[in-house]
C-alpha cells in the first residue's frame, strides 16, 4: 500500500494526537492514584 505525502501527513498527525491523548490519560490516572495514596 503506497501512501501519498498528504496521507502520510494525516496518518502521522493522527498518530501523534492519539499518542498525546494516551500519555495525558495515563498521567491523569497516575496523579489521581498518587492523590488517593
Amino acid at each position: 500500500m503506497k501512501l501519498s505525502q498528504t496521507q502520510w501527513f494525516i496518518v502521522l498527525w493522527l498518530g501523534g494526537f492519539f499518542a498525546l491523548a494516551l500519555i495525558a490519560g495515563a498521567f491523569r490516572l497516575l496523579v489521581q492514584l498518587a492523590y488517593y495514596l
